[in-house]
């Protein structure tokens, strides 16, 4: 027997069912530590700018539709960040000391990530079908997508999202419970989004045939149409790339005895997982980041932090040194109907 054990061992596999327990790895959960906190501070940070700007103009972008679910989008994110993001790197950090980590803190992260994640992949979903609809239905656009369907679409996914989370309360076992998350959290939207994201490049090709056949080409209106599927289609790489190696990762878990058993599918196990937190820093970028008044708002941010941070180191800092740089509102003209 302990022949057999030793083997095991040296082949990188444990035979135990709590694969929680067998990874014995300080600088996989250093490193874990350190990406967790800076990654929430990057999404928390970025989103935070990204709502600040939004509610400075929220008489103008509020009143548009999609700034609801970009607004949205936002809040669940900043909450990803926030919360679940930094109470996954404490986490690991629990586990770099190799202290054992509560069922408490264990719980919260896994119900924020519920909450959270399903809202977000509902709302990237969302904002998809929007741009397909002003595409291929421009001149219904205005009439059918309005504030009050958009609010009860982001009260439905918040609804829906809070009942996926109550399972975690229930008696149901947890590989059922995770095996449902993987498919409402990820399959589905991939899904949707793929579908959506082909016939989105099919209704703009159609449309652009139909421009040239009249003679009425815009090239403005045309370049941030394309503008606007590029930003779709890094949605969609971003989406797989965090998404789809957790979720395939779980299957293998449960479904393959060896993977299961083998101490190095574990540790990729744990660093997909971690992926999860990249969609949340990175979203406010890529719905954003494009649009050339959100990059000099968020630039005038970081000036402006600059500056008071060396006035602030100066021994005796000149009077009535401010921060001038005005931090400009932004209008969210990738979401305009073209």
């Amino acid at each position: 027997m302990a022949q057999t054990l030793s083997s095991q061992m040296k082949d990188g596999v444990h035979p135990t069912d709590n694969s929680s327990l067998l990874i014995n790895d300080s600088t996989l959960f250093l490193s874990l530590t350190v990406a967790g906190f800076a990654l929430a501070l990057v999404t928390t940070m970025g989103n935070s700018v990204l709502l600040v700007t939004i509610f400075k103009e929220s008489r103008r972008l509020l009143e548009k539709p999609p700034s609801l679910l970009i607004t949205n989008l936002c809040v669940s994110d900043l909450v990803v960040g926030l919360i679940a993001g930094n109470l996954a790197a404490v986490k690991a950090l629990y586990r770099y000391q190799q202290w054992p980590v509560p069922d408490q803190l264990d719980l919260v992260v896994r119900l924020v990530l519920c909450l959270t994640l399903f809202v977000r992949s509902g709302t990237i979903v969302a904002l998809s079908c929007d741009r397909y609809f002003a595409v291929a239905h421009t001149f219904r656009y205005r009439s059918t997508i309005t504030k009050t369907r958009y609010k009860i679409c982001i009260a439905l996914m918040w609804g829906v999202s809070s009942t996926l989370c109550v399972l975690q309360l229930t008696s149901i076992p947890e590989k059922i419970i995770i095996i449902i998350y993987a498919h409402t959290h990820a399959s589905v939207p991939a899904m949707l989004l793929t579908v959506i994201f082909i016939k989105l490049f099919r209704a703009l090709a159609k449309r652009e045939r139909e421009l040239k056949a009249v003679g009425i080409m815009n090239k403005q209106v045309w370049d941030r149409q394309k503008k606007m599927v590029i930003t779709i289609l890094i949605v969609l790489a971003v989406f797989y790339g965090t998404v789809l190696p957790e979720f395939i990762a779980l299957h293998l878990l449960y479904f393959c005895k060896p993977c299961e058993q083998s101490l190095t599918f574990q540790k990729l196990e744990v660093i997909f997982f971690g992926l999860l937190f990249l969609t949340s820093a990175v979203n406010p970028f890529v719905y954003a980041w494009r649009e050339p008044k959100y990059r000099r708002a968020f630039k005038t941010c970081f000036t402006c932090f600059g500056s008071i941070r060396r006035i602030s180191l100066r021994p005796n800092p000149p009077q009535g040194a401010t921060c001038t740089a005005p931090v400009r509102a932004i209008r969210l003209n990738l979401f305009q109907v073209g």
